[in-house]
């Protein structure tokens, strides 16, 4: 017998959730730990143990709260089942937690799906559905997609891609300027920690404003103040000529010398007299802080690259559009299959972020234009297709509250907006004036307009 694997684990564990012997009832949970070991969980309370000795208190609890012994046995013989994969040979119950809510309550429960497959038999296994609760040590933020938003706060849009120099900076950048001269203020908020560098895109060495975002998550910890938020955003002199205004918060503050001190501390939950508060929920805290005293018309958010927390909450949490940039490769398209099958398998999790995608055709070539989109409009096509949109039966007639698009409407969020590759863009300074390497608005309305036009579009109707 093969030693069971992950995947092969979480499938024998929902296979046993629906023992038809099982009380209906009582829906069996799975709690997967660290480690990705399960155990099986039932909100209701354990059974009198044979021996007939219990100590509790049996005339507080309801005969009708109690499991049945028979059922709790068949989860017992499940659990053995699972060889390393079980955390103990016991299920939890109500009684064993002081506070019962902060289990069974817990944000983090979601209707999981786990793949149908063909065994080494030939048999097929139907897809299943089982509530999980993953406990995570990092990544729990790529399925928290709670996201209200009131319709007089400005627009956020969340520039993201898997890998680094796809020009999404540089995008970001332009974007921020095309909006400047349209007379919008533009707050930009680089957030891509591990790897800044928006601040030296957009702000001189001596215009990067004392304080960094980072500070603010240090300061906010120690002494819960919003003091360095007075020095945290500068003016970009890229919107010197416009008439509006680019504001920029760069991730470390001028004159820093202890960056990765700070950058070691700024993802620790922060006790309160609440209860802790995540990293996730502070974050979202300060980017309301900014738009309060900045009152942008739109917020430009820079991302982390990757598959790494601080993606997960720009996209997840804090975006109403989340542009993911890609060039077409298969490492791109396999990193956003793992992303899009991650949220597939949560269908809740899934309906709460897909209308806020939309992909970006980074650095798109100078030939064979016509090809390389058809190409990548179907690679991308694909990906929605196989991972976001709602399967439709042809026998039945579509309905509005149905999220699916033909591969060529130009209204569906696979359908590429388009950053052209110009070879003038790859070293260049948009803070150089045009004698000195500068780039002018008839560039930059070659390369970013129809992009930026597309944004506009998708935001305010354009």
């Amino acid at each position: 017998m093969s030693t069971l694997k992950f995947n092969e684990a979480l499938r024998v564990a929902a296979e046993a959730t629906l023992n038809s012997r099982l009380p209906t009832q009582w829906p069996v949970l799975i709690v997967r730990d660290v480690y990705g070991r399960l155990r099986f969980a039932i909100d209701a309370y354990r059974p009198v143990s044979p021996e007939g000795y219990d100590e509790r208190d049996e005339a507080s609890i309801p005969a009708d709260q109690i499991y049945p012994a028979e059922a709790h046995q068949l989860l017992l013989e499940a659990t053995a089942h699972l060889g390393r994969y079980a955390t103990t040979q016991q299920v939890l119950f109500r009684d064993d937690f002081s506070n019962p809510a902060s289990l069974f309550q817990n944000p983090d429960w979601h209707d999981t799906l786990v793949p149908a497959f063909e065994d080494a038999d030939g048999v097929i296994h139907p897809e299943l559905t089982v509530p999980l609760l993953d406990r995570q040590i990092i990544g729990q933020d790529w399925l928290r997609t709670k996201h209200e938003r009131q319709t007089n706060e400005p627009p956020r849009v969340v520039f993201y891609g898997l890998k680094g120099g796809v020009g999404r900076s540089t995008a970001l950048a332009m974007l921020a300027y095309c909006l400047a001269r349209e007379g919008k203020r533009v707050l930009l908020l680089d957030f891509d920690l591990e790897s800044p560098g928006l601040s030296g895109l957009l702000l001189p060495a001596d215009r990067v404003a004392g304080f960094g975002l980072v500070d603010w998550f240090i300061e906010d910890a120690v002494n819960r103040d919003n003091s360095v938020l007075d020095d945290l955003v500068a003016d970009s002199p890229l919107a010197e000529n416009t008439t509006g205004y680019i504001r920029v918060a760069a991730a470390m503050g001028q004159g820093e010398y202890a960056y990765l001190a700070k950058l070691a501390r700024v993802y620790a939950d922060v006790p309160t007299s609440t209860g802790p508060e995540r990293f996730a929920q502070r974050m979202e805290r300060l980017v309301k802080s900014l738009e309060a005293r900045e009152q942008p018309d739109i917020v430009l958010i820079d991302s982390r690259a990757g598959l790494h927390d601080l993606a997960a909450i720009s996209i997840a949490t804090l975006a109403d559009l989340a542009l993911m940039f890609a060039t077409d490769s298969e490492q791109n398209w396999q990193g956003y299959r793992q992303i899009f099958a991650h949220w597939q398998q949560r269908p809740a999790v899934l309906r709460g972020v897909r209308e806020r995608l939309w992909m970006v055709r980074a650095m798109f070539p100078e030939t064979e234009q016509k090809e390389r989109f058809e190409r990548f409009l179907e690679h991308s096509y694909d990906l929605f297709s196989e991972n976001l949109y709602d399967e439709i039966d042809p026998a039945q007639e579509a309905t509005e509250d149905v999220f699916s698009y033909a591969m060529d409407s130009e209204s569906a969020p696979h359908f590429p907006l388009t950053v052209r590759w110009n070879a003038r863009f790859m070293e260049f300074d948009p803070l150089a004036p045009g004698n000195r390497g500068g780039i002018g608005d008839t560039d930059i309305d070659l390369a970013f307009g129809p992009f930026a036009n597309r944004v506009k579009s998708i935001l305010w109707g354009e």
